[in-house]
């Protein structure tokens, strides 16, 4: 029979695996695009940040394809900026990058930043490593 004591010492265990950032309580802020012109081309000059605070570096691609994907372009990634081909407003753009935040990057269950996205088979998953949700994403 498990008692109390075993409980909260399992619990402290499991506390002492997450990651340091799980803990902290600073507060999310959606990263907004610095954005330029030039001819018919539209680049976002702080495509590095922007992966760094959405923690997507690794799958820089996944939101590269959904931008191009929502504004029908082609988009190229170059010296740490993303060229999309067309003319787009800086306030479009925020606002994808808005949507993508909301749909692929914020945990359902727990409201943190603190997701990775992860392929298994055909089925994008996207995982929390805050509190260790698994949500299917399309």
């Amino acid at each position: 029979m498990t008692t109390e004591k075993d409980y909260l010492a399992s619990l402290k265990r499991a506390r002492d695996n997450l990651p340091a950032h799980v803990f902290e309580k600073s507060r999310f802020k959606i990263p907004y695009a610095d954005v330029f012109k030039e001819g018919n081309k539209t680049w976002i000059t702080d495509w590095a940040r922007i992966l760094k605070t959405l923690n997507r570096e690794n799958e820089a691609d996944h939101l590269a394809k959904h931008l191009a994907r929502e504004f029908a372009t082609s988009s190229t990634e170059e010296r740490g900026r993303l060229c999309l081909q067309g003319k787009f407003s800086k306030g479009m753009i925020n606002r994808e990058l808005e949507a993508y935040v909301k749909e692929f990057v914020l945990c359902e269950e727990c409201g943190r930043p603190d997701t990775k996205l992860v392929k298994e088979g055909r089925i994008l998953i996207k995982v929390c490593e805050a509190c260790g949700a698994r949500v299917a994403v399309k």
